[in-house]
This record gives C-alpha cells, structure tokens and sequence, in this order.
C-alpha cells in the first residue's frame, strides 16, 4: 500500500524507519497528548513491522519524497464505512503543511475505497490538531471521554 501526495508517500513501516519514529514518539513533551508513546525498538518493532490491515488498525509511516525520510505517522482502522484516522508528526517538520496534505491524500485514497465518514480523537488541549481538524472540514461531536474530544467529516 503507497498513497502518493505532493510532498509525501504514505506506506508501511520499514525497519530504516525505526529510529526515526523512536525520536518524535520517544519526546515527551512532543508527544504529551500522543499514546503509544516511551516504547523500545524491539516494542516499535513488534507493534510497526506488520502487514497493513485496515480493519484491525494499522500505523503507517509518512516519508517525505525527496530525503526519503521519516517525517511522520498516521493510524487507520476501518470499521464498515467509517474510518478511525490518528496522526503525529516529527517536530522538525512541524507547521509545514505536511499533515494537511496527508490528511487530503488519505481522505481522497479513503474515499475511492468506499469509506463514508472519518473520525479523529483529539486531547481536548492540542490546539494545533483542533485548528488542523477544523480548517479540513471536520465536524465537533462532543466529548468521547474526559480529554478526548470526537471530530468527524462526511466524504
């Protein structure tokens, strides 16, 4: 599976893409409203090095086209015609428009193969996310538990 935008491929996890995810996943105060999070490479290993199955969620890697490198991840898991979507990026490609694009490519990926609805979880304090769910068209549903807030989006 490779999804193809602009800037990015979206593919699976490869071992050279270990120590890369360590970096970002293993940064808590990065990651302070991220889970799967503080884990060992044999633990990354185990959890990433996976055969891509939607309907049992599935981590995928966001490379960027022109280094070849980790920048990123998404999550995805399929359930009837609605998608579950998670998404993290490396700080060092912050605020640069990729998640944005991924987002796009997957919706339009996601769309072609039948899914009728997208749903993200978000800390009820990442502000960034909120913003980034809201200018792509993402609908507030309420509360799923005490931090979580659920957004969802019709394609």
């Amino acid at each position: 599976m490779i999804i193809k935008t602009d800037r990015c491929l979206i593919r699976e996890f490869m071992e050279k893409d270990l120590d890369s995810f360590m970096s970002y996943r293993n940064n808590a105060d990065w990651m302070k409203y991220q889970g799967f999070k503080n884990l060992t490479k044999s633990a990354y290993r185990e959890r990433l090095i996976v055969n891509v199955d939607l309907n049992i969620g599935t981590q995928l890697a966001i490379i960027k086209k022109n280094t070849d490198q980790l920048i990123g991840d998404l999550y995805l898991k399929k359930q009837k015609d609605q998608c579950q979507l998670g998404y993290t990026i490396n700080p060092s490609s912050a605020r640069s428009g990729y998640i944005q694009e991924v987002i796009i490519g997957i919706i339009a990926w996601l769309k072609e193969n039948d899914v009728k609805q997208l749903r993200a979880e978000v800390d009820a304090h990442n502000i960034a996310s909120i913003k980034l769910l809201k200018k792509l068209g993402f609908v507030y549903q309420g509360l799923n538990t005490e931090y979580d807030d659920v957004y969802t989006m019709n394609i």
